[in-house]
C-alpha cells in the first residue's frame, strides 16, 4: 500500500510532484479513495437504467420510489408519503438483508419481498408477521432503515453516504449561472465503461495543455477557442475554467452571465467548466449543460464508469452542438487519449508527474486534493463549498 510520503504533493506547485502511477492502478489506493474521499462527499446518483426518465421524474410523485447503485452499493430513494420529502436509504432490509426495493414501485409502505417486514416512507419499521408487541426491546433503532444524506440540485440528484455530512454547496457555481434559466428537459443520457482511471479522466479534464495537441487545429476544439485566454479560478472544492471563443456566434449571449465574464474587445465566453470534488464535471454552453460524471468502479482501478448527461437551454443551437461545439469529438479524442495514457501507465516507466505552474494549476489542486483526502481525510483540503 502506497504511504503518506510517498503521495504527498507539495503545497508549492513550483516544487510539487503529484501522485505516482501506482495511486492509478492500485486497488488498495482504490480501495482508500472509496473509504475517504467518496464516503464523505455529495456524489451524483446515476439513473435508474431501466427506465429512460431522469430521475428527478422517477421520484416525483408522492411515495415513488427507486432503486440505484452509487460506487457498488444498493441504495434506493424515497419520496414521503406524507411530507413529499425526498430521502435514500440501504437497499437492505434490516431482518435478513434481502433488497427490498427490487424496480420502481408506489405506495405508502414498503414490504421486504422476503419475509414480509414493512416500513414506511420514513423508513420506520412498521411491522412484520411474528414480531409483536411481546417481543422485548424491539424495536431497535438498527431495525429501521437508516437515512442517508441526499440533495438535489438543478434536477441532479445527489446522495452522501457520511450521515454527518454537510449540506451540499455549490455556491460559485451557483453565482456564475446566477442569469441562465434552471435546467429544462433533458436530451441525453448515457453510461459506459472506458479505459483509464477515474483520476486519469479528471486530471485530463483539468489540463489545458492537451488541448493544443489532443484537440488540435485544424478542425478541433483549438480551433474554437482563443486558447491564450485560458483562466482557471480555484474555488474550494471546485474549479473554473473558461475561455473566450474565437467566432463570437459560438458565445455566451453577455448578458447570461455575471459581469466579471465582460470583455471590452467583444469577446464572448466559449463555455464555462466546472469540476466539483469529487468526479463532477458540469459543462456549461451557450446550448446548454453536458454533465460528466467519472464514476470509479470498485476492485477494477483500470476502468471508469463514465455518465454523460445533456441538458438544452437552446434546441436549435443544442442541434449545432457538434459543428459548433465538436461536442462528440472531444469526447472520442479524450478517449482516445486516456486508453494511450493507460498504456503508459502500466509500462512500468511513468515517472511522478511536475506541474508548470502557469498552467497546470487545477491537475496540481486535483492531485493534493486526492491526497489530503485519502491520507488525511478529516483535514479535508478546503472547506465543503463551491
Amino acid at each position: 500500500m502506497l504511504t503518506r510520503e510517498q503521495c504527498d504533493v507539495d503545497d508549492d506547485i513550483r516544487r510539487a510532484e503529484g501522485l505516482p502511477a501506482a495511486a492509478f492502478s492500485e486497488r488498495g489506493f482504490l480501495d482508500s479513495e472509496l473509504a475517504t474521499m467518496f464516503a464523505r462527499s455529495w456524489l451524483v446518483v446515476p439513473d435508474h437504467g431501466d427506465d429512460l426518465r431522469p430521475l428527478d421524474e422517477q421520484v416525483a410523485a408522492r411515495g415513488a420510489r427507486v432503486p440505484i447503485t452509487v460506487l457498488g452499493r444498493p441504495l434506493f430513494l424515497q419520496r414521503g408519503w406524507e411530507d413529499d420529502s425526498l430521502r435514500a436509504f440501504p437497499n437492505t432490509c434490516t431482518h435478513a438483508w434481502y433488497p427490498l426495493v427490487l424496480g420502481a414501485s408506489r405506495g405508502p409502505t414498503l414490504v421486504c419481498p422476503q419475509h414480509g417486514r414493512r416500513f414506511d416512507c420514513s423508513g420506520r419499521f412498521v411491522s412484520q408477521q411474528g414480531f409483536g408487541a411481546d417481543l422485548p426491546d424491539f424495536p431497535r433503532a438498527c431495525d429501521h432503515l437508516e437515512a442517508l444524506s441526499v440533495a438535489t440540485w438543478r434536477r441532479l440528484t445527489f446522495v452522501n453516504l457520511d450521515a454527518a455530512a454537510a449540506g451540499l454547496r455549490l455556491t460559485a457555481v451557483d453565482e456564475s449561472l446566477a442569469r441562465m434559466p434552471a435546467m429544462p428537459q433533458r436530451m441525453s443520457a448515457e453510461v459506459r465503461e472506458i479505459a483509464g482511471n477515474w483520476k486519469q479522466h479528471a486530471w485530463n479534464y483539468l489540463d489545458q495543455f492537451h488541448i493544443a495537441f489532443v484537440h488540435r487545429a485544424p478542425g478541433g476544439l483549438a480551433d474554437a477557442i482563443d486558447l491564450a485566454t485560458y483562466t482557471t479560478e480555484l474555488h474550494g472544492d471546485a474549479v473554473l475554467q473558461w475561455v473566450y471563443a474565437r467566432d463570437p456566434a459560438d458565445g455566451f449571449d453577455p448578458a447570461s452571465l455575471p459581469e466579471r465574464f465582460a470583455d471590452p474587445r467583444g469577446r464572448r465566453v466559449f463555455a464555462l467548466w466546472w469540476f466539483v470534488l469529487p468526479n463532477l464535471a458540469l459543462n456549461f454552453y451557450p446550448w446548454g449543460l453536458s454533465v460528466n460524471v467519472y464514476q470509479p468502479v470498485p476492485d477494477r482501478p483500470e476502468v471508469t464508469r463514465f455518465a454523460w448527461y445533456q441538458f438544452a437551454l437552446d434546441r436549435d443551437k443544442y442541434g449545432e452542438r457538434e459543428r459548433r461545439w465538436l461536442s462528440s469529438q472531444v469526447d472520442a479524442e479524450d478517449v482516445d487519449a486516456l486508453a494511450q495514457v493507460s498504456r503508459g501507465l502500466r509500462s512500468g516507466f511513468a515517472a511522478r508527474p511536475r506541474f508548470a505552474p502557469d498552467h497546470e494549476r487545477a491537475p496540481h489542486w486535483f492531485h493534493r486534493a486526492v491526497a489530503r483526502a485519502v491520507f488525511d481525510p478529516v483535514d479535508r483540503v478546503t472547506p465543503r463549498r463551491a
